[in-house]
């Protein structure tokens, strides 16, 4: 078998945090992991989880495997265990460079889990069948038709001084992790650098869950905005990353001027850990065997929401 076939998209040396601390002396250590609609855990070893053939393994033209990304991904996973170990877990205060590496760590996580990985080459699926339906009209159109095309502008850059090829497009699609994740995560860990730092620290028995989704972007205000701007930015002033290292401690980066080594209550940690379970594309992970049945409510949407103030809006106008 070809050495460093299996890669993780969530590293187990991330997860061995979550392992089980009653974990019997004659086991191998185990997490416990959770569909993410049940309630019921599965003892898992932290390597034989959250893995694929070849993730991150960039294939050259004669088939050789390029392990660049892998490796890369390999040495971050050790400064970041380093870091949580020495520092972070001793409620020590980090060096710029530690942070920066943190940052970089979590921009990473935001983006090698294999669902965004899968979601880079979906959203760019559409236009290359354009393009491709395009193309094979082209080949039948008459000079009128082609004409009428020939004025349509192309698809544009974010700075329009440029256009995407059906080339670019295609290798968005096939190749994303070239293309689009280690950009992307150059892009994004400066930038994080920039917000507030809080460690979240609780003395709570089973503490942080983590999940398959673990680097985790939200916006409370979100819901007041029109659907189109929800999404979360870092443009807004209400956003938050939430990113849990271990059960007794979770990174929060925001604009609200919270930052170092904060003692959460368990209050607090039950509503942090609804987020968390919320946000799993398929699987959460605990150190124990057990839930909170909080962790599954799904709140109402608040009256001074965008949809419900739009209705309103509607209602009102159609009784004038």
């Amino acid at each position: 078998m070809a050495k460093y076939k299996k890669q993780h998209y969530i590293p187990k040396c991330y997860l061995k945090a979550w392992c089980d601390p009653e974990t019997p002396v004659d086991h191998t250590p185990y997490i416990w992991t959770f569909q993410k609609d049940t309630k019921t855990g599965k003892r898992k070893a932290p390597e034989n989880i959250f893995h694929a053939s070849d993730l991150y393994t960039i294939w050259d033209a004669n088939g050789n495997r390029d392990l660049t990304i892998e490796h890369g991904f390999s040495g971050l996973e050790k400064l970041f265990s380093d870091i949580r170990r020495k520092k972070i877990s001793l409620r020590k205060p980090l060096t710029h460079e530690e942070h920066f590496i943190i940052c970089i760590f979590m921009a990473a996580m935001h983006s090698r889990t294999k669902s965004q990985i899968q979601n880079m080459s979906s959203q760019w699926k559409p236009v290359m069948d354009q393009m491709e339906t395009m193309m094979k009209y082209m080949e039948t159109a008459t000079e009128e038709e082609r004409e009428k095309l020939a004025s349509i502008p192309n698809i544009s850059s974010s700075d329009d001084s440029e256009t995407i090829s059906y080339e670019d497009v295609k290798l968005m699609v096939e190749k994303p992790m070239e293309t689009m994740m280690i950009p992307m995560i150059q892009t994004e860990a400066p930038l994080l650098t920039k917000l507030d730092f809080a460690i979240l620290c609780t003395t709570d028995k089973q503490g942080f869950i983590t999940s398959d989704n673990p680097c985790i972007w939200i916006d409370p205000e979100a819901y007041k905005r029109p659907p189109l701007y929800q999404s979360p930015a870092l443009m807004y002033d209400s956003i938050e990353i939430i990113f849990p290292i271990s059960p007794s401690q979770c990174i929060v980066l925001n604009k609200k001027g919270l930052n170092g080594y904060i003692n959460f209550d368990s209050k607090n940690l039950a509503n942090t850990n609804r987020i968390i379970h919320n946000q799993a594309n398929e699987l959460y992970v605990s150190n124990q065997n057990t839930t909170n049945e909080y962790w599954f409510h799904h709140d109402e949407e608040p009256e001074d929401s965008w949809n419900n103030q739009h209705k309103k809006s509607q209602q009102t106008k159609g009784n004038q």
